[in-house]
């Protein structure tokens, strides 16, 4: 659901595009000192002090947060401590992101806000959303390699998103599902009772919720507060480092298909608060086009979506955004140089 300050004058703030919410790591060290661990031995080897995990608009540096994870997990010998995070994640701890979506109108509007700006919280995964079928997607990626810390890593984050859903909706318990691409670990069994129903070894990370939700009213709506919180954000977007990856993770997190299919330019670059002749022009001094960046997004999606063998060809193309599922399949072709029928053979093959 965001990163800060690309050069500023208070020197307690490490710059954005390389840090965390002090909140993050701070959770990890209170379920340390919950087993008996004391602090200062999570806090090891980081230039970090409990005063400093105290400060709500202190952020950490993301080498600092890794240590501390690593410090937690060797201390406690427990490899759960990612679901245990998730479970106790409120939107408060997300801060002008946790706000705004606390404050929407409906969950719809607060997976909106919080896939435009999860890249100003941490940069390590990319977010989206999407409507299938019956349920509303929000899946993971990695955006480098996590190594070591990658299951915990997934594991707080959708976890913590499935929780924060049901906080929104005043449900404690959301109709849904977990997905993990790995085989279950022995220390879920400790959890299962509390989270819903979680499927491992699956094709990619997402949390699955009922689709009945979307435009459900949530608890706490208040426009007011959700334009103050954006603006918020806004600022925190144009403090950060203005890197040429921001831009293409800000706009490959809008291209998502949803109830009306892909949002064109004109929607993206809205929603990036820039027109769309703007949008254009900063994607061509990156060497790219809008148009290159959707038909990426496209072909990952089909990737998936053909994965799914309760899904006919012409289905994955509707969902795509294609009428015509013959446009669909010159599309595939012209990407992979091969048909969807042909991909879905070769992956059957593969299994």
């Amino acid at each position: 659901m965001p990163d800060i300050l690309g050069q500023s004058n208070d020197t307690t703030r490490p710059r954005l595009r390389n840090s965390l919410p002090a909140s993050y790591p701070k959770q990890f060290v209170e379920i340390a000192v919950e087993r008996g661990i004391p602090a200062e031995r999570v806090l090891a080897g980081t230039a970090l002090t409990l005063a400093d995990l105290d400060s709500a608009e202190r952020r950490v540096a993301a080498g600092d947060a890794a240590a501390v994870l690593r410090n937690a997990l060797a201390l406690t010998g427990d490899h759960g401590l990612g679901l245990e995070w998730g479970l106790r994640t409120r939107p408060t701890a997300h801060g002008y992101v946790g706000f705004a979506a606390m404050s929407a109108g409906t969950l719809r509007e607060a997976l909106e806000l919080s896939t435009r700006y999860v890249h100003l919280r941490q940069r390590d995964t990319g977010l989206s959303a999407s409507v299938q079928g019956e349920h509303i997607v929000l899946e993971a990626r990695e955006n480098h390699e996590l190594g070591g810390l990658r299951r915990v890593f997934f594991e707080s984050i959708m976890v913590g998103f499935y929780t924060m859903s049901g906080f929104l909706l005043g449900e404690p318990r959301p109709v849904g599902e977990i997905w993990f691409d790995w085989p279950e670990p022995d220390y879920f069994e400790r959890f299962r009772a509390r989270l819903p129903t979680v499927r491992f070894a699956m094709p990619s990370v997402q949390v699955r919720l009922s689709a009945a939700y979307l435009d459900r009213r949530l608890i706490m709506p208040d426009a007011t507060a959700v334009r103050s919180a954006v603006e918020q954000c806004e600022r925190e977007q144009a403090l950060s480092d203005p890197g040429p990856d921001n831009l293409l993770e800000r706009v490959r997190a809008q291209l998502a298909p949803g109830p009306d299919g892909y949002a064109d330019l004109e929607r993206v670059s809205a929603r990036l608060f820039m027109s769309g002749r703007t949008l254009k022009r900063k994607l061509q001094e990156r060497g790219t086009t809008f148009r290159a960046l959707l038909d990426d997004a496209r072909f990952r999606q089909a990737q998936h979506l053909l994965e799914n063998p309760d899904l006919d060809i012409q289905q994955v193309a509707i969902a795509l955004g294609y009428r015509d599922p013959a446009c669909f399949t010159r599309a595939f072709r012209r990407w992979s140089g091969r048909t969807p029928s042909q991909a879905r053979a070769e992956r059957k093959a593969i299994i």
